[in-house]
């Protein structure tokens, strides 16, 4: 329920009056007339409903109530004349608050949060990379960045770019086993394989024409980024989207195995609350070119 509070001109009357002991007195302050104060302080006095000076004479004695009120009300304007300070004159930064995908964090945007920032330089970012069951509601997040096939409802979304996915290994591991890229899809079966999930091989199988039979794996992970550390580390060989990798490829931690790539279906999405398109258009755009210009 909304609640009616007394005008701050009024209390702040009732508070000079309160410390001079004398209505003229605070009018001088204030720069008001003598009549001024006494209308504001009688405003007051109706509100709530009870006498807060005696006048005798020349001058004004508070009443107990008035004494409370004036014991308590200091405090509270004391606090309106900081958060006032607070703000006024003062450049407030707008505050973006992120939802990344952990796997995305980790592999790829990190290293390219300096980029971020400098084009949101009245921005404070908050990144968040919240548990998948959470990320029902929009309440805490301005704009999510997530893996997914675009299906979420009760919001709007674009997809960031399309991925491909590859196998890779370190260049340690094919020194191990002898072997120099490119290897045959055969080959790379001989190396310890990571699984990211279950069943991760057999769309990759498929696509270079042998059975779609899920192989024995060396580890199991539910997480892209890392299951791309542990290829990184001679782990093994591992089927990995390209934007996760992009960076270790570059660097020559991994290697492409072969030139057998398949689409990726489970893509990357900027996602926002329905109707906030035109206030976070330009970090998507912004996130948009990173992709490209890492994919290209």
């Amino acid at each position: 329920m909304y609640k009616r509070y007394p005008s701050v001109q009024s209390m702040s009357a009732f508070i000079q009056a309160a410390r001079s002991g004398s209505f003229s007195s605070a009018a001088r302050k204030l720069d008001l007339t003598h009549s001024a104060i006494s209308q504001q302080i009688r405003t007051l006095e109706d509100f709530v409903g009870q006498a807060l000076f005696v006048r005798e004479g020349g001058g004004s004695k508070l009443t107990d109530a008035g004494q409370l009120f004036a014991s308590v009300l200091s405090d509270g304007l004391a606090q309106i004349d900081r958060a006032l300070s607070s703000v006024k004159n003062r450049r407030v930064a707008q505050r973006l608050t992120l939802d990344v995908d952990t796997e995305l964090a980790q592999s790829w945007l990190n290293p390219r949060l300096p980029e971020l920032l400098d084009a949101l330089p009245e921005h404070e970012v908050a990144l968040l990379s919240m548990p998948r069951t959470e990320r029902v509601s929009f309440e805490r997040v301005d704009l999510a960045l997530r893996y997914g096939y675009g299906d979420w409802e009760d919001c709007e979304m674009t997809q960031i770019c399309g991925d491909r996915v590859m196998a890779v290994a370190s260049p340690a591991l094919l020194e191990r086993h002898g072997l120099q890229v490119p290897i045959t899809p055969e080959q790379i079966l001989e190396l310890p394989l990571l699984g990211y999930t279950r069943r991760s091989w057999i769309p990759w199988l498929d696509a270079v024409g042998m059975a779609p039979i899920e192989p024995n794996a060396r580890m199991v992970f539910d997480n892209a980024a890392n299951l791309i550390a542990a290829a990184e580390a001679g782990v093994g060989a591992g089927l990995v989207r390209g934007l996760l990798a992009a960076d270790a490829l570059c660097a020559g931690r991994l290697v492409e195995l072969n030139e057998a790539e398949i689409p990726a279906h489970y893509n990357l999405y900027a996602v926002w609350p329905p109707g906030q398109a035109e206030r976070v258009a330009p970090v998507v755009e912004l996130i948009k070119r990173m992709a490209s210009r890492t994919q290209g």
